[in-house]
C-alpha cells in the first residue's frame, strides 16, 4: 500500500451528475488540479480516475469516474482526497509538508526537548503543533516564522525562537 497524503476534503455534492465540491487542504493547488487519479482516504488501495476538475464560482468541483449521480456524490461527503507522495508538488527550501512534522521533537531555543509533535491543529491561521509535555499537560505552538527558528528533518527536531511566554503554561 502507498503512503497517501491528504490534499482536499469532499464538502458536498454539486448538481445532478455526481460532481463533488472540494475544500483544498494544500497550498499547492496545482497538485490537486493536475491529478489524473485520486484516492479516497489514506487507507484506500484503488485509485479513482479524475474526469475533470475545475473552478466554479470560487469552489473546486471534481468529477470522478464511477460517480454519476447526486446520490453517489452525497455518499462521498466528508471523504478525504489523497495522493501518493511522488505526486505532490516538490517543496521549496524552508517549506514542509505538515504530515512530515508529526513525530519530530519540539525543542526550546536552548535545545531542551519540550515533547514530541503528535498532531497538527488547523485553526484557520497558521497550523498549530501540539503534543504532550513530559511534566504533564500539552504544548500548542503556532508553526509560523515568528515562533520557529529551525526545522531539521534529518535530526527529527523543530527548534523554537527565544520568545518569552511561548511555551509557558
Amino acid at each position: 500500500m502507498k503512503d497517501l497524503f491528504i490534499v482536499a476534503e469532499i464538502l458536498r455534492a454539486h448538481g445532478l451528475r455526481g460532481d463533488l465540491v472540494l475544500r483544498p487542504l494544500t497550498d499547492h493547488l496545482e497538485t490537486l488540479t493536475g491529478a489524473a487519479q485520486i484516492y479516497l482516504g489514506q487507507e484506500a488501495s484503488e485509485p479513482l480516475t479524475v474526469q475533470k476538475i475545475r473552478l466554479h464560482k470560487g469552489n473546486y468541483l471534481l468529477k470522478v469516474e464511477g460517480v454519476d449521480d447526486m446520490n453517489g456524490a452525497i455518499a462521498l461527503k466528508g471523504q478525504m482526497i489523497c495522493l501518493p507522495r511522488e505526486e505532490l508538488t516538490p517543496l521549496k527550501e524552508g517549506e514542509y509538508f505538515l504530515h512530515d512534522l508529526v513525530g519530530l521533537s519540539l525543542l526550546d531555543h536552548q535545545g531542551v526537548e519540550i515533547g514530541p509533535v503528535e498532531r497538527i491543529v488547523e485553526t484557520g491561521g497558521p497550523p498549530v503543533l501540539a503534543g504532550p509535555r513530559p511534566e504533564g499537560g500539552e504544548f500548542m505552538v503556532p508553526f509560523a516564522s515568528g515562533t520557529i527558528d529551525e526545522v531539521d528533518l534529518e535530526k527529527g527536531t523543530i527548534r523554537l525562537v527565544d520568545l518569552p511566554g511561548l511555551i509557558e503554561e
